[in-house]
């Protein structure tokens, strides 16, 4: 490898594959050499090779954090710099990241533009642009759509309909999956890490499966109280599903929350949009299937 070739070489560390891909793709297409790795203890692995002119890492990573990658990488790869990247950014971890000779520490959704300078300050500047793809007036075929893919937003090629099409994709799966993702932004000339910006900003989305009810237990003070926690436990027992997960046959998601605004009736549940006040395990059985039957009932 050139000296040229080794000042502009990347390491990617990212457990995320939608952010992962994206970002290798648009280095990629910026001139820059790009090895990739999915958690800390592969992305140390690939330190024995050739060094590297930047480690960009998240910040929570399977097996070794992003901030061990980058120790491990100043420790045998000499003054190679970093740059972080978290969506649980704190005052200690970004001082610690500077510590360990990050040149950089950005809060996710990160900003693209803000992302691309700091990376020009180690290796040079970015030899492209972040814009609409489809611009270099070659011949591109249609991308085929989809079937998570809405038949009403299939022909929309207008890039401000963006998210138009991302809730149209919400509402048909309850999320946003991989597949579609990549559709919209051929479709609409839109890169990945501005799709995934947008994804992850707004509560209306979600990269992961979701169930088609949405199942709320409110923890809040006057709920607890109350007996929320007990509620709390029959909703895990009779879903088989933990807060912060979703059933495996995604009829189901549920969530914790702090308040849902009706105190006096506490310990309470929301199912969708219906409350119900201190369900016994026999009326969440109930209430549980009778969400099921309509989707039966709907065939």
């Amino acid at each position: 490898m050139s000296t040229a070739e080794k000042t502009r070489s990347i390491l990617l560390v990212e457990d995320e594959a939608i952010v992962r891909d994206s970002l290798r793709d648009w280095l990629t297409d910026a001139g820059y050499r790009v090895e990739t790795a999915d958690d800390g203890e592969k992305a140390i692995a690939t330190l024995t090779g050739e060094p590297y002119g930047l480690i960009i890492a998240d910040l929570r990573l399977p097996g070794k954090d992003g901030l061990e990658v980058l120790r491990q990488a100043r420790a045998r790869q000499g003054e190679v710099k970093g740059i972080i990247l978290t969506a649980y950014p704190s005052v200690q971890t970004a001082v610690d990241a500077m510590k360990e000779g990050a040149i950089d520490y950005l809060t996710k959704p990160c900003d693209l533009n803000r992302l691309e300078e700091s990376i020009s300050k180690v290796l040079g500047p970015v030899q492209v642009e972040i814009s609409r793809q489809g611009t270099t007036g070659k011949v591109v075929a249609a991308p085929e759509v989809p079937a998570s893919v809405p038949e009403h937003v299939r022909n929309i090629s207008d890039s401000a309909a963006l998210i138009q099409v991302l809730l149209a994709i919400q509402a048909r799966n309850h999320w946003l999956p991989a597949d579609a993702l990549e559709w919209v932004s051929r479709q609409l000339g839109v890169p990945m890490m501005q799709i995934y910006n947008i994804a992850t900003f707004y509560k209306a989305f979600s990269l992961k499966p979701q169930g088609r009810h949405q199942v709320a237990v409110c923890l809040g003070t006057a709920c607890h109280v109350r007996g929320a926690p007990r509620l709390l436990d029959k909703v895990v027992e009779t879903l088989d599903v933990t807060p912060g997960g979703t059933s495996k046959d995604l009829e189901f998601s549920l969530k914790t929350v702090n308040c849902l605004g009706c105190c006096a009736l506490g310990p309470v549940i929301m199912v969708d949009d219906t409350y119900y006040s201190n369900p016994s395990s026999e009326e969440l059985k109930q209430i549980f299937d009778a969400c099921k039957q309509e989707k039966e009932a709907a065939r």
